[in-house]
Parts: structure tokens; sequence; C-alpha cells
């Protein structure tokens, strides 16, 4: 059901397995075994100054102004999608050796995403990056541009390692700054999805990085890797964006408690809810709440709703002056919360630590759907899978943490 929704996420996850080369479909703990890869380093000294070479552009190289318009030019100057043949090379050359690579037509591929680039370096250098995402839209905002994103920076990749093979490294250490630059900027949306295409592009550059780190001729990468943010991609906002966006999809429900509503009115929040939820579903034979009629939603869980609501202090005066409908809202919103808030709150302590509480959750999530059937509390098809986003985030991070080691 709901396969809209679920479809957001999906695309994100697939962005990323595609950018970085990851089988999402891939049992989860494979992704957390313990990869070995060898690298083949030659000493290097550290640089002098010991900052002379940054992997983000300096703050004072940078001009007033909104990247993501930039976002949106290099985008629209992408190679067009129907440029199959295009597109097919560039993602057949990213598992070849330099040396293997059909260097002229490699070249004469990467010259198509000539204006793309220069795009993408122009908006590495502005101060700011409002995506101005309309986020009253709830789930069914539109996120343009991230398909094509995926395009433009696998070409870039490619632009790197011709550059690096070269030994040009400065020219490497520059795209490299827009690439890594490129993928804070996109997670500067207010989303989760945007958060993890941030991610696969950051996670992507420092594969390149590494790629420089083996070449004899290379500096010494300690201080550059060091200098880095810490979280590469903070997730907060979006986070807390996910955490409070039911009430963005559904404002009806924010105040469901202060007034007693009238029959009317308390139909009308589930007759919203329900239509919605049709939009956001591809299949247009299923039927929100459990396959019930609205009405038969309500009766089924209102016994359980005048109990909860009683347990929480609400007189019986109250309840019974209450429409059915709106005793059940709030039965389904109030148990909605205390859930989200239990698994939201975990990612206020470092991964390590919440990794197993935040699984365990999710795990309680898939049992009450399981168990309850008809009766599982609605809201919850709302909650994205959260366990993945900060594992990733974590692995992220720790990617840096290694080559920093490796560098040391």
């Amino acid at each position: 059901m709901y396969k809209k929704l679920i479809l957001l996420y999906v695309i994100a996850g697939m962005c990323c397995a595609l950018l970085c080369g990851v089988v999402l479909g891939a049992d989860k703990e494979a992704d957390r075994s313990i990869q070995v890869k060898k690298l083949s380093l030659s000493p290097a000294a550290e640089p002098v100054p010991a900052l002379a070479y940054r992997l983000l552009p300096r703050q004072l190289d940078k001009k007033t102004g909104n990247a993501a318009l930039l976002y949106a030019t290099a985008a629209a100057l992408c190679p067009d999608g129907d440029s199959e043949e295009l597109h097919d090379k560039i993602d057949k050359w990213q598992d070849m050796a330099v040396e293997d690579l059909p260097r002229k037509e490699v070249e004469r591929a990467l010259s198509s995403f000539s204006g793309s680039f220069h795009h993408i370096a122009l908006a590495a250098y502005r101060t700011d990056c409002r995506w101005e995402s309309p986020v009253e839209d709830g789930f069914s905002m539109q996120i343009p541009h991230l398909s094509t994103f995926r395009s433009v920076v696998r070409a870039m990749r490619l632009q790197i390692r011709l550059k690096i093979a070269d030994g040009q490294t400065d020219q490497a250490m520059e795209m490299l700054q827009h690439c890594m630059q490129m993928g804070r900027n996109i997670a500067e949306g207010p989303t989760l999805i945007q958060d993890l295409v941030g991610t696969a592009i950051v996670a992507l550059s420092l594969g390149e990085v590494e790629n420089l780190m083996q070449r004899p001729d290379s500096p010494n990468m300690y201080w550059a890797l060091t200098a880095l943010p810490d979280p590469m991609i903070d997730m907060y906002s979006s986070l807390e964006y996910e955490r409070e966006a039911i009430f963005v999809e559904f404002p009806a429900l924010r105040n469901l408690e202060d007034e007693v509503l009238t029959p009317a009115q308390a139909s009308g929040i589930i007759s919203d809810f329900g239509k919605k939820m049709h939009s956001l579903n591809e299949s247009d034979g299923d039927v929100p709440f459990g396959g019930v009629l609205p009405l038969g939603w309500v009766m089924m869980h209102y016994s359980d709703a005048k109990q909860f609501l009683a347990d929480k202090g609400f007189s019986q005066q109250r309840i019974e002056a209450m429409p059915a409908a709106q005793a059940v809202l709030i039965y389904q919103k109030q148990e909605y919360l205390e859930m989200r808030d239990n698994l939201f709150k975990w990612f206020a302590i470092p991964y390590h630590q919440s990794r197993a509480y935040v699984e365990q959750n999710e795990k309680t999530f898939s049992r009450h759907r399981r168990d309850k059937g008809l009766k599982m509390n609605l809201f919850t098809i709302l909650l994205p899978a959260l366990s993945r986003v900060s594992f990733l985030q974590a692995r992220l991070d720790r990617h840096v943490a290694i080559l920093r080691t490796v560098e040391a």
C-alpha cells in the first residue's frame, strides 16, 4: 500500500546505491560487515602550510548568491536523459581501470557535460544554497533534478580520475571540492531524501580521494581530511522535518484535543486523510483504513480509544461529548506520537550507541503492524526507515576517519 509515499524513500535509496555502487537489496548485515581494502601509499610530509590542500572551497573564495539556482542550470545543461547510450557508457566506465578506458571516447563523452561542470563549479563558490522547497505540499512535494545529478556526478568522477591519472593534482583537487560541496549543498534541502543523495555524492568523492592518495606524488591529505566538517552531512533539520511531517500533511491533527468537534468536522478530517492516502497510492483499488470503510474503521477503534483517553486523564464527560471519529483520531495521534518519539529520540546520541535501539524500535513497528492487523495505528505507515539513514551517515563519517588514520 501507499506506494508513492514509499517510492520517495526508494528513489533516495536507489540514488545512493547507484552513486556509490551499493546494492540496496543486499542484506543489511552485509553492509555492516568489515570490508578489506588495500591501498598502496607513498610517504609524504605534512604540507607547508598545513592546510595548503582543502577538500571544500575556501570561504574567502565564495561570493554572495544562491547555489541552488546554478545547480538547476547544471541539471538543465546535462545531456538529455534520452541519450541512453551515453549514460550507459558513463556507467560502464565507472568500474574500469583508467588504463583500460577508451580515452578519446571518454573525453568526447565528458565534453558533453562541460556546461554542467561549469555551473557546478560556480555553485561551489556561492555562500548559500536555498532550495526554496514547497514544504507545505507535504508528501506531494516535488524534488526535481535528483536523478539528473546522479548522471552529472558520475561523469565528474570520471573526469577526476583522468586528472589524477595525468598527474594534474591541482585540477583534480579543485573538482573534488566542487563535488564534495555539491553533496553538502544538496543536503541543504529539507528532506531526508536530499540528505541521502548528498551523502552518496560525498561518499563517491571520498573514493576519488583514495585514488589520489595512492599516487606516488600525492600530497599528505591528513589535514585536508581533518578539516572537513563533522558530521559531513548534518541531518538534524531533515529529521526534525520528518518528525513533524504528519502535521504538515494533516494540519487539522495538530490541535485536535483543543475543542470538541462536530461530527461533520471529525468525519471531514478522516475523509481528508483517506483522500490523501489515495493520492499517494498508485493502486487505485486499495482503500485506506485497512480495506474497510472509514465508519467501520472508527467503530473498530472506538472502544480502545475511549479507554486510552480515560487512561490519559480525559474526563468521561469530555470523552462522551466528542464524536467517535474525534476520539479515535486523538487516540491514534497520541499513540503515534509516543511511538514516533521512541524512535526519533535515539538520533540525539551517537550512532554506535543508538543503532541497536533504533533497529529494535523498527522491529516493534513491524510487529505492531503484523500483530494488530486492521487495528494497527494507521499513522505509523508515515514513519521512514531511519535505521538505514543513521547507518549511511555514520558510514560516511567513518570513511573520513579511516582515511585520516591511513594518512596520519
